[in-house]
């Protein structure tokens, strides 16, 4: 893999994210994107200390492009705050799928660990992007009993699960299109567990 000059930084994130879709975060090296890269030892250096800064800047840039990637999603769905909602766990989904690596990064326990100011400032702004969607949400009358803290952590094992299970193929589903196994798990989340807000078609008909 070539670069341009004047452009490392930039390929070094390329070339990894590549890595890590292929093999999976334990199979980065800064020695191995060096030879590939075709650069010297000291060259990656000058943008990362070592292979845990690379990996926080992907973990950043992960969170940063994932709630671009929801915003974007929630926006297409419309006015109803509840549709907005599944809108945002399923564009994260949809990201994850896309951006494996990146999805890999900004949840591996090494990286969350050694996390800088700027990567727990981009988590943060993901949390933060979930939470008003779980806030207006239940405003709106989704789970009014349940308080936001614990729809907030629902919230987060739905997508965060959903979006491990769907790009390990070592879990195997035995399904023909996985995207409509994501649209289903995310009704599931939200649509199918909301039994306490508005009755079905069948109820009014039967109140009136």
């Amino acid at each position: 893999m070539a670069y341009h000059h004047g452009r490392l930084r930039e390929a070094l994130l390329e070339r990894a994210a590549e890595v890590i879709a292929e093999r999976g975060v334990e199979a980065l090296s800064l020695r191995a994107l060096e030879r590939d890269l075709g650069v010297s030892h000291a060259a990656p250096a000058a943008h990362f200390r070592d292979r845990r800064a690379l990996l926080c800047e992907l973990a950043k840039e992960g969170f940063q492009r994932s709630v671009d990637a929801m915003h974007a999603g929630a926006e297409a769905a419309g006015a109803d705050p509840v549709v907005r909602y599944r809108a945002l766990g399923r564009s994260y989904v949809q990201f994850a799928r896309d951006n494996p690596s990146y999805f890999r990064a900004a949840n591996h326990p090494e990286v969350l660990a050694h996390a800088d100011q700027e990567l727990r400032a981009a988590r943060a702004a993901w949390v933060a992007t979930l939470r008003k969607g779980v806030e207006e949400a239940r405003a709106s009358g989704w789970h009014p009993e349940v308080d936001v803290e614990t729809l907030l952590a629902f919230s987060c094992a739905a997508a965060i699960g959903t979006a491990q299970l769907l790009i390990d193929s070592a879990w195997g589903f035995d399904v023909d299109d996985v995207d409509a196994l994501a649209d289903s798990v995310l009704d599931l989340v939200v649509h199918r567990s909301r039994t306490s807000v508005v009755p079905n078609s069948r109820d009014e008909r039967e109140v009136s």
